[in-house]
């Protein structure tokens, strides 16, 4: 058996009918890095220096993507093992790549003025526009409907994995949001507000920002990013912003966020000094 039927087989058999449908689609998406040199091996004949070259290739550009690799490579090969088809796991003699956050590119409140004037005309308005005002992810903003919105509230509570609406992953991103006064239409159906790809919705939001003049690296996901900044940046909590973007652990929100307090800082330190000095 191949290691790229070996992979195909786990996928179908262990991991889509017990896990998350988006953990398995990242599982998945990871293992498409694999080089053709190793799915074309018999599974036996795996050696851990060919998967370590293609951890570290991976890992060279998408470090998280790297890490997801080995994740879903040594959860296979653990079942190998235990099926007796390998008699070791080879990634036991892998090292896990280390995971290098890179800043993440946001826009300014003069930005993200421009960027919604332009998004106006957009038929990918509504996604877009709760990515950006009110910090949904990518797949959450997908899976609104109309239904979701009861008295001026939005209660975020799937996620579109392709076309398939399902359940968020954890209970923190489960949550309830007042829309904003004027940001959605008021007459909305009751099914889904956008019904298109995540694809076209990329390219929707690339769209937006050429019609609005601008050209600096802000991805879709930076949306939510820039909903966040700009949460911090008005003086909201930190504790807020967790909720406000679902996050389960307050040490996610604080690692990428707590940077853009520092005017708030700044504030009490100088007060701090004044009395000090």
């Amino acid at each position: 058996m191949t290691v790229s039927d070996y992979l195909g087989l786990w996928l179908d058999t262990y991991v889509r009918p017990f896990c998350a449908a988006n953990t398995a689609e990242s599982y998945q998406g990871a293992l498409a890095h694999l080089s053709g040199e190793v799915l074309a091996l018999d599974l036996s004949a795996v050696q851990p220096i060919t998967l370590q070259r293609d951890i570290n290739r991976l890992a060279a550009n998408y470090s998280r993507q790297a890490q997801i690799l080995y994740v879903a490579l040594h959860a296979a090969f653990r079942r190998a093992v235990e099926l007796d088809l390998v008699s070791r796991n080879p990634l036991d003699k892998c090292d896990k790549p280390r995971h290098q956050r890179r800043e993440i590119a946001y826009f300014t409140p003069e930005e993200a003025v421009a960027y919604m004037r332009a998004a106006r005309s957009d038929r990918a308005y509504i996604p877009l526009a709760l990515m950006l005002c009110m910090g949904l992810r990518r797949n959450e903003a997908r899976a609104v409907r109309g239904c979701d919105i009861v008295g001026g509230v939005l209660l975020v509570r799937n996620q579109r994995i392709g076309a398939t609406l399902a359940p968020l992953k954890t209970a923190a991103s489960v949550r309830q949001l007042p829309v904003p006064e004027g940001l959605l239409p008021d007459r909305l159906p009751d099914g889904l507000l956008y019904d298109l790809s995540e694809t076209a919705l990329r390219h929707a939001h690339m769209r937006v920002m050429a019609n609005a003049g601008l050209s600096r690296p802000v991805t879709l996901h930076g949306l939510r990013h820039t909903c966040a900044t700009l949460a911090v940046a008005t003086g909201q909590p930190l504790t807020t912003v967790q909720r406000l973007l679902g996050h389960a652990k307050f040490a996610i929100t604080a690692d990428y966020y707590v940077h853009t307090d520092l005017s708030g800082l700044s504030l009490a330190l100088s007060g701090v000094f004044s009395v000090v000095a």
